[in-house]
């Protein structure tokens, strides 16, 4: 498999970064992840994260992040990874397990407009139409479980 190109971290995502740096935050791609699929600031996704259990400088886990994705009015729905590997080209269709470059190596299935939270051991990332906006962009994390967010 050829090398996976350097891709340059979305506006939006470094416009999270300096939010997360004034507030002398790490470990925090919950929060990241949570505005940018609920579409709100960073402070306001790091308020329903924290009401829901996430401690400052630490990590978040999935029941929490979803509970806060459902706090702030959206919906959420397991994706299924063998039906979105099927969509893929026919060479690719043996592949077992969905990775967090696959939205920009397959663009085409995952530019649908809809918005993923894409979770791997000890990380989440967000996906909008086919944009990851996360420092993950261009590596190959295999995900655990991914969830479609919805608004309510």
């Amino acid at each position: 498999m050829a090398k996976i190109a350097k891709q340059e971290k979305t506006a939006e995502f470094n416009k999270l970064v300096s939010a997360s740096n004034s507030m002398n935050e790490n470990k925090d791609c919950s929060v990241k992840a949570v505005s940018v699929v609920c579409n709100v600031e960073y402070q306001v996704a790091h308020e329903a994260l924290a009401k829901n259990g996430r401690k400052n400088r630490r990590g978040a886990y999935t029941h929490d992040i979803l509970k806060s994705v459902k706090d702030l009015g959206y919906t959420f729905e397991r994706v299924n990874q063998a039906d979105v590997i099927r969509s893929y080209p026919k060479a690719h269709q043996i592949l077992k397990s969905i990775t967090t470059h696959h939205p920009q190596r397959f663009n085409k299935v995952w530019a649908d407009g809809e918005t993923y939270l894409f979770f791997t051991k000890g990380h989440v990332a967000a996906v909008v139409d086919g944009t990851t906006h996360d420092w993950s962009i261009g590596r190959a994390l295999r995900c655990t479980s991914i969830y479609k967010i919805s608004v309510a």
